[in-house]
């Protein structure tokens, strides 16, 4: 992991007009994020989490504060983003809907296929490159959805929540599949969950928030050693650390 900062986060302000008067999701966030970390982001519901990740991604712009580049050739590095939902197109196959955002960037047809083809064995989706998405599960799909937020080899991965509404048994089976592909790939990644579980076993650090509005409480290192597998969740250190978690979440 880099000591140079890919993403500097600094006094991060978010105010939403509403027809009651200002709601401030977010009141003053800082934070970094270091090239090839993974970054977890806690805290209780509604709390802005997802809105700090939005400002990340450029989808939205802070009523005050900064998210800086400061060591990034070309000043913005790309980004990949899952949410909740797979949110597929419905009408391409699994291979078309990885090679999208190479044919919005104007990559060669078989060039856009190689890579798709490349990235299908690399989340173990062989034999479905020609399935529609309504003939997925809900895990092959946020597979297929995390394939098309990594094809274009971001610089910065943003997940909102990806495994939130799969079953118990399927998220932890994609959990283990994030952490082999993370270690794969490396990319730096930033992922908003509830889960204190899924943010001590994937991430370096972990991000506390407070309630609404937003600020940062706590900020705990995960000095679990790598490579991690669903199984540390029994030790008794990983329970110690999830205490420490829970205790700050309270």
């Amino acid at each position: 992991m880099s000591k140079q900062p890919l993403v500097r986060v600094s006094h991060l302000q978010v105010v939403f007009p509403s027809e009651e008067g200002a709601l401030q999701a977010v009141a003053d966030v800082s934070f970094a994020v270091y090239s090839q970390e993974f970054v977890a982001i806690v805290g209780p519901s509604g709390c802005g989490k997802s809105t700090v990740l939005r400002v990340l991604a450029g989808l939205l712009v802070p009523t005050r504060g900064e998210v800086a580049f400061p060591h990034h050739p070309r000043g913005r590095p790309r980004v990949g983003l899952v949410f909740q939902k797979a949110n597929l197109m419905p009408w391409r196959s699994v291979l078309r809907n990885i090679t999208l955002p190479l044919e919005l960037q104007g990559v060669r047809r078989a060039e856009a296929v190689r890579r798709a083809e490349a990235m299908i064995a690399l989340m173990g989706l062989e034999g479905f490159a020609d399935t529609l998405p309504r003939d997925l599960s809900g895990g092959m799909a946020q597979r297929v959805a995390l394939a098309r937020a990594l094809i274009h080899k971001p610089d910065l991965l943003l997940l909102d929540e990806p495994f939130t509404a799969l079953d118990a048994l399927t998220r932890e089976r994609l959990w283990e599949e994030l952490l082999r592909i993370w270690r794969h790939e490396r990319t730096t990644v930033v992922m908003v969950t509830h889960s204190v579980n899924e943010a001590l076993l994937l991430a370096d650090r972990v991000l506390v928030l407070t309630a609404r509005p937003a600020r940062l409480k706590m900020t705990l290192e995960v000095p679990l050693p790598r490579p991690r597998a669903a199984d540390l969740r029994y030790t008794p250190r990983f329970g110690a650390l999830a205490r420490q978690l829970r205790a700050a979440l309270a």
